[in-house]
């Protein structure tokens, strides 16, 4: 019997709701990466979850997310509304782009009108994983209206993002809390916009 591939058996579990396999199977598989950077456990997804509510927060908007196979396994973990943003339409929709689990919000490299309003919404947290690209993520603070934001990424890794968990963001935010994604090096930082501030 042949092994499946981890796109398709992945595929199928989600087809089945069951991202505590995905989790628990894929998490130090050698082609995870292929699908995503990140696979946290069930702990991780409940300190997200225990967080957003603490804090506040009704929904989480997830910029760069790529497949959307994290934020379909966070909410399916938490119950949070979770949307996801990316650019370059025309890639996602080709037969080459990997699969999508959640459906995408698309928007232009330069923000839109409709990405902008998502971000006023004062109830939103804003969530970047492995993001990479620092002008953008500057573009999108300047327009976010909210109060939470959740960085995950790679910290003494050796691997580079932008933002990368511990780094400044702004005056105008503290980090709250955070926590290593199981032993990976891999970190979720919550940071709270400071109340003098706004």
């Amino acid at each position: 019997m042949q092994k499946k591939e981890i796109k398709e058996d992945v595929i199928e579990l989600y087809g089945q709701r069951d991202w505590r396999s995905i989790v628990n199977k894929y998490h130090n598989h050698p082609d995870r990466n292929k699908l995503l950077w990140v696979f946290p456990a069930e702990e991780d997804f409940e300190f997200i979850r225990l967080n957003m509510e603490k804090l506040g927060s009704g929904e989480i908007l997830s910029i760069g997310c790529g497949s959307g196979l994290l934020e379909w396994m966070i909410h399916e973990a938490t119950d949070i509304p979770v949307s996801g943003v990316e650019v370059d339409g025309s890639w996602w929709a080709c037969k080459y782009a990997p699969p999508t689990f959640i459906e995408l919000i698309i928007a232009s490299p330069a923000l839109d009108y409709n990405t902008i309003s998502l971000l006023k919404k004062p109830t939103t947290t804003i969530l970047f994983c492995y993001f990479n690209n620092g002008p953008a993520f500057r573009q999108y603070m300047e327009n976010f209206n909210g109060n939470v934001v959740i960085i995950i990424g790679p910290h003494s890794k050796n691997v580079y993002t932008c933002p990368e968990p511990f780094e400044d963001i702004g005056k105008e935010w503290d980090l709250h809390t955070s926590k290593e994604i199981r032993d990976s090096k891999d970190f979720i930082a919550i940071y709270v916009r400071c109340l003098d501030s706004k």
